[in-house]
């Protein structure tokens, strides 16, 4: 039998390799004219923005701090643009770019602001908690380096604005260390300590790794085979305006470990389908456990867990009102919108349907408030319909198209939706949605 693949670190794992080009930019200042540094500094700001954003398509990462540092590039070097132009001030670009990468960083960090990949990533992926034991690695590094740029960009900030203020000079000694090659040292260290740091955690995924493997082995026969190849069908029941669900106390099975309120109908196979194949299963699912026939069942996405061979199908069950008492052989009752609602700000959901249900929350509202371009259905500006479930089944819309996903952060209530639609149509991104109006 050939011997499982390990994970092995790549150098698309390094987040903190974003920071590059700003580093280049600060080792070879010192050599350049003023003028060649601000062309160089927006042009390698503009071009590693486009790289970061397609970053999702070519290594399947998110790319933040590469997004983060294209834009502090970008946007000192027009700040110091006009400043030289006007000729009112003769800095380095050390003075704006840190601020600007700090400011972003705590954006990023606090108010969730980021790229649209990451959110495609997101969509395409799931969250972490669809992804195990790599997704809670993931969401833990990625904020942690982040943190760490935020403090090396504040420190670079406050230390460059305090010489500058101080009186010393770009082109003396102390300056060319302080304002270039001190923020260049800084950033390859945070490159280091991460590629140090990744390592380790590699070292940590292996050790776990064998560990669940033994355990499944030694506790769980039936778990040995599925370890790394299996589909996961959840399946969400609505009816009378109402969800089904249970309670989920979580086992030690390493995929099923969360806890909380949950779905009542979750199966997992012994091997990985294609999307006809789990449509196929879910619906067996469906006939088995309920008796019905041809239901109402609508896909709303599948994830990948670790691997490509490892994924979770998310699905939607209506049941007319004749057949609700279907669910009685489960060991749960029917939770109204502002029931789930509290459960969910107190934090009492199952992590997988506390996703499912805020995607399904997202794509509703959306839909409801917004044309698959962006545009609102009413015109009254920021008005949006009160969620419910009320007749959700019979709108106009495919569940598991990101279309709406899109347009609930890119419509025209936001302030640069112009700008967001000019640039899709310069990149061609055509309108995916085969929906007309719901």
């Amino acid at each position: 039998m050939a011997q499982k693949r390990k994970y092995n670190m790549r150098w698309s794992d390094i987040y903190s390799l974003g920071l590059l080009p700003a580093i280049l930019m600060w080792g070879l200042s010192p050599f350049l004219d003023e003028k060649a540094i601000l062309i160089a500094s927006i042009i390698l700001g503009g071009g590693w923005i486009v790289f970061s954003y397609f970053y999702i398509y070519l290594f399947k990462r998110c790319g933040i701090i590469g997004w983060i540092t294209g834009w502090a590039m970008l946007l000192s070097g027009l700040i110091r643009s006009i400043l030289y132009q006007t000729g009112m001030m003769q800095s380095p670009l050390i003075l704006f770019e840190a601020p600007c990468i700090a400011l972003l960083s705590y954006l990023f960090e606090k108010h969730d602001i980021r790229p649209h990949s990451c959110y495609e990533y997101k969509m395409r992926r799931g969250i972490m908690q669809e992804q195990y034991i790599l997704g809670d690695f993931s969401q833990y590094e990625a904020h942690y380096i982040v943190r760490l740029v935020l403090t090396g960009a504040l420190l670079s900030a406050g230390l460059s604005w305090g010489l500058f203020l101080y009186g010393i000079d770009i082109e003396s000694r102390a300056g060319t260390y302080f304002y270039f090659y001190f923020p260049a040292g800084l950033g390859l260290a945070i490159i280091l300590f991460e590629s140090i740091r990744r390592l380790l955690i590699q070292h940590l995924i292996e050790k776990y790794e064998k560990k669940s493997k033994y355990h499944s082995t030694q506790s769980d026969k039936e778990l040995d085979f599925m370890e790394f190849f299996f589909t996961e069908i959840r399946i969400m029941v609505i009816g009378d305006e109402k969800i089904f669900l249970t309670e989920n106390n979580g086992d030690r099975n390493k995929f099923n470990y969360y806890a909380g309120v949950d779905l009542p109908i979750h199966h997992r196979t012994t091997y990985c389908t294609t999307l006809g194949e789990e449509s196929q299963k879910a619906r067996q699912i469906v006939r088995d456990e309920l008796g019905i026939e041809n239901p109402d069942l609508r896909h709303v996405c599948t994830t990948i867990a670790q691997k490509p061979w490892q994924q979770i199908g998310h699905y939607i069950l209506f049941l007319p009102h004749d057949s609700l008492s279907k669910l009685n052989r489960y060991p749960g009752r029917w939770y109204t919108v502002n029931e789930i609602a509290h459960l969910f700000h107190s934090d009492k959901l199952h992590p997988l349907f506390k996703e499912l249900y805020a995607r399904l929350y997202t794509i509703v509202d959306t839909a409801r408030t917004y044309h698959s371009n962006g545009k609102r259905r009413y015109a009254i500006r920021d008005y949006k319909p009160a969620f419910s479930l009320h007749r959700i089944d019979q709108m106009n819309i495919v569940f598991d198209d990101p279309i709406w996903l899109y347009v609930s952060r890119h419509n025209e209530d936001h302030l640069l939706y112009r700008i967001d639609t000019w640039i899709r149509k310069l990149f061609s991104q055509k309108d995916s949605s085969n929906n007309r109006d719901a």
